[in-house]
């Protein structure tokens, strides 16, 4: 038993650093022009446990999943326990302007986490997985009479692909045993640092209708390559046969520091010249401040609201001259629930499944000629049990609307699948016989 667990602990190893290296490379993981700024578009938080409700996290506290939403729920986890984690996520976006729409798909894998004891109530937990994406193409017509008499007509191409991950370690401790202190019994705190790594490519080109080898691109080539950090708190309250969870988190400020090059490519040449290369740009990604509340009664059914405030308003990206563009505070709202109808049942399977839903609204940091574009939808999901109790397979979908067509901006309305399998085992148990 114990030469298989090694071998399973090789076996994970290797996928860490397999992710980790194949999540480095330039993909397109999303098709969204909203990804245009900053670091792109930030990935939706959670697993499919918690994506199935919402994205809900702050406030939950289970041993039954990985929550790195707030690490300090980590401290829930049985003490001989090892857990493990992965999955993959589809989205197919449909956007949509006045005049035109288009669809794109992809699916990629999403996480690996585990994690396990390392100190009577203290758990470590690590993960890979994205930390956010880039992916648009974005083709615009030169409508001047001015330009077109001299160039015969100009098209406009902005693209870009890529992307940052992250591997992330979490700890979480719980003074349940350690004090004698009622109150302080309750109180669980963690601690998470994050190296976030990746690339993101943008390309800017012009091509003139007089020549079909007539054509400017530039563009600028970022490479990513620093730490962040946050913190978690959750605080436990029985009630009757109910339990009260309260949860907040504080991710702090990271002004990232990259590797920018600038170049410029004329269509007729056979090479790109680079203009220059800074190195200690930053991307700046404001400090973020959550507080969520969760109610459950035992194992049957539990139900949680979250609340996530960014302010952007100091950030600065480059945005086509076209738009007034202004960043804004964000302020992202998340509800969810799980019903669980008997997970000890022995004659109907069904009945040990959990099932979920939930709701998001997001007012994002983006505002175009006082258009605020706003993210909204919603989520269903399925927890199937595998093997014994705290094995599942867990499945969730998703579908929202990000954006308007109103002044010309995009639509998007989109779906998004993630599958998740998440596995449990006792691992740390000294066994009497050999």
């Amino acid at each position: 038993m114990y030469t298989s667990k090694r071998i399973l602990l090789a076996v994970i190893a290797a996928l860490f650093l397999h992710v980790a290296g194949a999540q480095n490379d330039d993909a397109v993981n999303t098709f969204t022009p909203y990804s245009l700024y900053g670091v792109g578009d930030l990935a939706s938080p959670g697993f499919s446990f918690q994506r199935a409700m919402g994205g809900i996290g702050i406030g939950l506290r289970t041993n039954r999943a990985i929550n790195y939403i707030n690490p300090a729920s980590l401290s829930v986890q049985d003490t001989l326990s090892f857990m493990f984690d992965f999955g993959g996520e589809m989205q197919n976006y449909y956007l949509s302007t006045t005049d035109h729409t288009t669809a794109s798909n992809s699916f990629n894998m999403h996480h690996l986490s585990m994690s396990f004891p390392i100190w009577r109530k203290m758990v470590l937990a690590m993960s890979v997985m994205p930390y956010s994406n880039v992916g648009y193409r974005i083709t615009e017509k030169e409508t001047d009479p001015a330009v077109l008499n001299t160039t015969g007509g100009a098209t406009y191409t902005n693209r870009g692909e890529g992307g940052l991950n992250q591997v992330m370690m979490s700890v979480g401790m719980s003074f349940r045993g350690l004090v004698s202190n009622p109150f302080l019994q309750r109180i669980s705190i963690g601690g998470q640092a994050q190296y976030i790594f990746g690339s993101i490519d943008r390309y800017s080109n012009v091509t003139f209708a007089t020549s079909a080898n007539a054509g400017v691109t530039s563009g600028r080539f970022i490479r990513a390559d620093d730490f962040a950090f946050g913190l978690g708190v959750q605080y436990e309250q029985p009630i009757g046969v109910y339990g009260l969870t309260i949860g907040a988190t504080y991710q702090f400020q990271n002004n990232m520091s990259v590797e920018q090059t600038n170049f410029r490519h004329v269509q007729s040449s056979s090479s790109y010249s680079t203009l220059d290369t800074t190195f200690g740009t930053r991307l700046f990604v404001p400090s973020a401040f959550g507080v969520g509340v969760t109610l459950h009664r035992g194992a049957q059914w539990l139900v949680g609201i979250d609340y996530t405030f960014r302010n952007w308003t100091n950030a600065t990206f480059d945005v086509p001259a076209s738009r007034i563009f202004k960043a804004r505070p964000e302020h992202i709202f998340r509800a969810g629930f799980e019903r669980t109808p008997n997970r000890y049942d022995i004659r109907y399977f069904l009945k040990r499944w959990s099932y979920r839903a939930g709701l998001y609204y997001e007012q994002t940091y983006l505002q175009f000629d006082n258009n605020r574009i706003t993210n909204y939808g919603a989520t269903v999901g399925v927890g199937i049990p595998i093997g014994n109790r705290n094995n599942a397979l867990n499945l969730s979908a998703e579908v929202g609307r990000r954006g308007t067509t109103d002044n010309g901006l995009v639509r998007e309305l989109y779906w998004k699948l993630t599958v998740g399998v998440s596995l449990y085992d006792i691992w740390f148990m000294q066994p009497r016989f050999e």
